[in-house]
């Protein structure tokens, strides 16, 4: 670094701070309408703000003998805290929160709960299965073996006949792209039936808020092995991952993998999920039947304009937070997206969901909703849509939408800074 702060290739690094501060300030007025995206509260933010964003913690059971990175003694028990609120809002015995990310998730449980060369029937990303699933599998040595269906249920009489040959150790639903969620119950029911012992996984990373709010059943109650995923996108929290299970078996064979897949857990981020779920358990309820009222509202507003929204109409065209908009072509699409873009408004263009041709839009209501959104913003919102397909948005529409929020489902942040520093 020279006397001009410099460095040698001529870049600032200053001068790119402030790029991400300022993009940051704009960034935090936008409406963000991806459904695979929250925005994190003020208080569960603090962590990856401080000092334990770069240490190491292992010293779960508080071990005063085990101590050998030091730094987290007085705020280990924040993280025991939350973990105890994600097992209440998950109806679990066990809570694992060492995963980084919903594929770290993925690859433990993989690692956990199949043999190498075994069989593991995971879902079609045609029919909405996450697209990465079936190449995992193959590097780690294991079969994959794909399960169709449509409009992100899944075909019950497949999976027993994928089940048939005896070979399969588990499967993995791994459903991200839906309107509808699978029947758990009908698909435990069948693998108690063709081949008892093969262990069911539910990868609940889109619906995990959902399910922690009683809005979807929960795969536990429905005769799964175990559940769970990332938790920053219907659920409000970082970007992390967790996974739920009520088996002792299940539980050890998770343990055991993760100590050779993971080695930090990062702690920042794990005390932001803790913070996260203690601010939002007595909530969560309410947020998650908000979360699909808005996704309905918004759904039924395109539609009324003229968008081709994607499912059944006569049952509110959705169950989850997703929404489905089909566009006439490709340039309409980023034309559309672009000008939303260009006042804020930040959506999500899509071309692999199952059952709905070409590029369109896979909206979210799961942030505006954390951040207050109510019917009278959501259809100001679903406005906003409508002008976009044919002209420019006016410059104050964002703060439009805004002023039509009411309270979100976090702590004031005026209210945090008087009360809360680092």
């Amino acid at each position: 670094m020279g006397a001009s702060g410099k460095t040698s290739l001529g870049v600032d690094p200053l001068m790119l701070g402030r790029a991400i501060i300022d993009a940051d300030r704009r960034a935090a007025h936008a409406l963000n309408l991806v459904p695979s995206e929250n925005r994190i509260s003020p208080l569960a933010s603090l962590p990856l703000g401080s000092d334990f964003y770069n240490r190491y913690f292992f010293n779960t059971d508080g071990d005063p003998l085990f101590w050998e990175f030091r730094g987290g003694e007085e705020i280990a028990h924040i993280e025991a805290l939350g973990i105890d609120a994600l097992r209440r809002m998950a109806s679990a015995r066990y809570c694992n929160v060492r995963p980084i990310s919903g594929m770290s998730a993925m690859i433990i449980t993989v690692a956990a709960l199949s043999r190498p060369g075994s069989t593991v029937v995971s879902v079609d990303q045609n029919s909405g299965g996450h697209y990465a699933t079936s190449a995992l599998l193959g590097r780690f040595g294991r079969e994959s073996r794909l399960l169709g269906g449509g409009g992100g249920r899944v075909d019950e009489s497949r999976l027993a006949d994928l089940l048939a040959p005896g070979d399969v150790d588990l499967v993995y639903v791994d459903v991200q792209n839906c309107v509808r969620t699978p029947d758990f119950r009908a698909m435990s029911a069948v693998v108690k039936d063709v081949s008892p012992g093969t262990r069911l996984y539910v990868d609940a990373s889109h619906y995990l808020g959902l399910v922690f709010g009683g809005h979807v059943v929960n795969p536990l109650t429905c005769g799964a092995d175990a559940f769970g995923g990332s938790t920053h996108k219907s659920f409000p929290g970082p970007h992390k991952g967790v996974i739920f299970t009520n088996s002792d078996d299940v539980d050890e064979k998770l343990r055991a993998a993760q100590f050779d897949l993971l080695s930090s857990h990062h702690f920042a981020e794990t005390l932001a999920l803790a913070l996260a779920a203690l601010e939002v358990e007595q909530h969560i309820g309410e947020y998650a039947r908000a979360t699909n009222d808005n996704a309905r509202r918004l759904a039924r507003a395109l539609a009324d304009a003229g968008f081709r929204v994607h499912g059944d109409s006569s049952a509110g065209y959705t169950d989850t937070h997703q929404v489905w908009v089909e566009l006439d072509n490709t340039a309409d699409a980023y034309a559309l997206s672009n000008r939303l873009a260009d006042v804020g408004i930040r959506v999500n263009l899509h071309s692999t969901l199952p059952g709905v041709p070409g590029v369109h839009l896979r909206l979210g209501s799961n942030e505006v909703t954390f951040e207050g959104a109510g019917p009278r913003a959501i259809e100001r919102l679903a406005d906003a849509l409508v002008t976009a397909r044919e002209r420019a948005l006016e410059p104050r529409t964002v703060s439009e939408i805004r002023r039509r929020f009411g309270a979100p489902f976090y702590t004031d942040s005026e209210k945090l800074t008087g009360e809360v520093r680092l």
